[in-house]
């Protein structure tokens, strides 16, 4: 029995070895960063509001580019974090 094994296994690492093609293959994965875009600095006097409607206006703009800035930055770190991981692991 040991010796149909010990043929068996000469016989498979023969055949491995004629054959030029490795046995694994290795791919490189490059992993971008999100796209970010530079945020926005808005402040009261960039409106030049004039009511106070129009002042509120502008207080809500200055609030939707300083979350979509916030949102940004922390999918920069979450893309940083993942791509960390991996490594100390």
């Amino acid at each position: 029995m040991t010796i149909k094994l010990f043929v068996i296994g000469l016989i498979s690492l023969c055949l491995m070895a004629c054959t030029n093609k490795p046995l694994v293959q290795s791919q490189v994965i490059v992993i971008k960063p999100p796209v970010i875009t530079s945020c926005k600095k808005m402040t009261i006097t960039d409106c030049q509001p004039k009511t106070n409607g129009e002042l509120y206006q502008c207080a809500l703009q200055i609030i939707k580019e300083l979350a979509l800035c916030a949102a940004q930055t922390e999918a920069l770190i979450n893309w940083q974090h993942a791509v960390d991981q991996p490594a100390q692991r």
